[in-house]
């Protein structure tokens, strides 16, 4: 039977002491049945987050991905009062990393950001990937999303877009793209592109869309499909020749190619947060709420947009749902397309 509802021993034997002596028993029984009684709250569930949390990046470092987890990662450390330190794990088109967050112990101290070239688009592009989103990870939060940036170098004779197509479709396989790696989405936009333009444009993938963007800068490849370059067009170092969904808002004079002579095209990307799967709601709830607050503060929204992105968070049903449907949809596309990613 509950403590509070049935005299205890030591109740009974207060009702025989001096009044001085009954006070310090009951107090002292009234002290120890709120410690009894903290099982059913406070010590019902540990403190989250009780140490370092691991924010993995399936890229290395420079690239878009990374940029966007070091925008998040020390605002998110304030509110949470313990580190988030990123842990760059590149390779395979994103696979590596996102394995790594798939397979670390579900206790919520492990977190991992992806795209659709690492959560959706490798699962088309590469065969035996070890994981299933839908399954292996619990959403958190949309964070980001953008139109990708097409670049060249100043000096690249064409002054447009669809300057650049005309030359493209005037010499098949004369000119290199570099994208951040096979079966990324930079790489499934190039492929969309040459199927819905009718040209013939070499791929060179790259381990990550930093490399990409030095070997664009050196001068041994003629375009870049990957957000990586936003920074460098900024500074004037390489031109932007379209965007390949909405125009920016940091960009508003560059086209988007479906205004540039490929009627209907529109790719864009998008980033979200992720925990194993089985991790406790309870971590899940608290990064969503502190998210959602950090994307709200001016200065967060003002490095978003320097960098390219626009905010996207959203509630964790939200981003699974958008995972889901972009599943479906680019799977259509790979398959419509014909595209292969050897």
């Amino acid at each position: 039977m509950p403590l509070k509802n049935t005299p205890s021993q030591a109740q009974s034997l207060a009702a025989f002491l001096p009044s001085s002596q009954r006070r310090t028993l009951l107090g002292a029984m009234a002290t120890t049945a709120a410690g009894l009684a903290l099982p059913a709250s406070g010590w019902a569930q540990a403190a989250y987050p009780s140490k370092a949390i691991s924010l993995i990046v399936p890229n290395p470092p420079g690239g878009n991905t990374d940029i966007l987890a070091r925008i998040f990662a020390a605002p998110l450390a304030k509110a949470l009062g313990q580190p988030v330190v990123v842990d760059n794990r590149g390779g395979a088109g994103g696979v590596i990393g996102i394995t790594a967050a798939a397979r670390a112990a579900p206790d919520g101290h492990t977190i991992a950001l992806g795209n659709l070239s690492d959560l959706v688009v490798s699962r088309y592009a590469q065969a035996n990937v070890p994981y299933d989103p839908a399954k292996d990870f619990m959403p958190i939060s949309a964070l980001a999303k953008v139109s990708i940036v097409v670049t060249a170098l100043p000096t690249m004779p064409a002054k447009t877009f669809q300057e650049f197509l005309a030359m493209a479709k005037a010499n098949p396989g004369k000119y290199k793209c570099g994208t951040a790696g096979n079966g990324t989405i930079g790489h499934l936009c190039l492929e969309a592109l040459q199927a819905a333009a009718g040209v013939d444009i070499v791929h060179v993938p790259y381990r990550g869309g930093a490399p990409a963007l030095n070997d664009l800068l050196g001068g041994h490849i003629d375009l870049l499909i990957d957000g990586t370059a936003f920074a460098q067009v900024k500074a004037g170092r390489l031109k932007a020749l379209a965007v390949t969904a909405d125009r920016i808002p940091s960009l508003p004079n560059v086209p988007s190619i479906g205004e540039s002579g490929v009627a209907g095209f529109s790719f864009g990307n998008y980033w979200g947060l992720l925990m194993p799967a089985g991790s406790p709601a309870q971590a899940v709830a608290r990064l969503n709420a502190e998210v959602q607050k950090i994307a709200e503060q001016p200065e967060i929204r003002a490095q978003l947009e320097g960098a390219g992105f626009a905010t996207y968070v959203s509630t964790p049903a939200e981003y699974g749902q958008a995972l889901q449907r972009s599943y479906e949809q680019i799977g259509a596309l790979v398959k419509k397309a014909k595209i292969t990613f050897d």
